[in-house]
């Protein structure tokens, strides 16, 4: 690790909200950020899903920190993906004291994944997976997207590759589940037991992937049962 970089002095600008966010997430950035520092050379990260709100709306910010990150102490860039030209539009203001370190992608995240040479494919770093919206009454879909991202890059990764994938709940717990009109009306709330949905595995975005992943011999990392909000998980091979 860079010998002049601190952890806690690099995470303060954010970590108010981080804390809002969630445990998992604040955790995770605690375990990755120095791993990817570590590494000493200018790092890649691929993002599927953009930070399309503003810091303040809590959403993990993962954009501007790791944009953050690659500016001003590893240098690289990071590629974020997104199918929404508007939610790009807010995420180059959101992170615009950044852009010089990020490239814009506005495409279905499956198409460019799989439109990227080896050599592309292989200089990865880190891949953090969090594009489609997922809804835990109909869960399939957000999982099917996710592992068809894996499935364009898989076969050609470095085996150093960190992976993660956002949005994830543990078997045998509950979530208050909160849906909202296409319009952003609020239209009410439910109690979503886990278990009663997938009693033996996570559900979530990383269903699939943390099937595949774990049958192919890759770690999780950071994985607690955690009430309430969705989990990020990573994996290392």
């Amino acid at each position: 690790m860079q010998t002049n970089f601190n952890l806690d002095q690099f995470l303060s600008p954010y970590i108010d909200m981080l804390n809002q966010t969630g445990v998992s997430r604040l955790n995770y950035y605690r375990y990755i950020i120095p791993k990817l520092v570590e590494l000493n050379h200018p790092i890649t990260i691929v993002e599927t899903g953009t930070m399309w709100e503003p810091v303040e709306r809590n959403q993990g910010a993962f954009t501007l920190i790791f944009a953050d990150l690659i500016k001003n102490h590893t240098g690289g860039k990071l590629i974020t993906i997104d199918i929404s030209e508007e939610h790009m539009n807010n995420c180059k203001n959101n992170t615009r004291q950044f852009s010089d370190v990020i490239e814009y992608i506005v495409s279905d995240s499956v198409t460019y994944l799989e439109s990227l040479s080896d050599e592309e494919v292989q200089q990865m770093d880190f891949i953090y997976f969090d594009s489609y919206d997922l809804n835990l009454k109909d869960p399939f879909p957000s999982q099917l997207h996710h592992y068809r991202e894996l499935a364009a890059v898989y076969k050609r990764l470095s085996p150093n590759t960190y992976i993660a994938v956002d949005d994830n709940y543990s078997p045998d717990t509950w979530t208050q589940w909160l849906t909202w009109s296409t319009t952003g009306e609020f239209l009410g709330s439910e109690e979503i037991h886990i278990s009663n949905i997938s009693p033996i595995r996570i559900l979530g975005k990383g269903t699939l992937i943390d099937c595949f992943l774990i049958d192919e011999g890759w770690e999780r990392t950071n994985y607690v049962y955690q009430l309430g909000g969705g989990q990020l998980i990573g994996y290392n091979k």
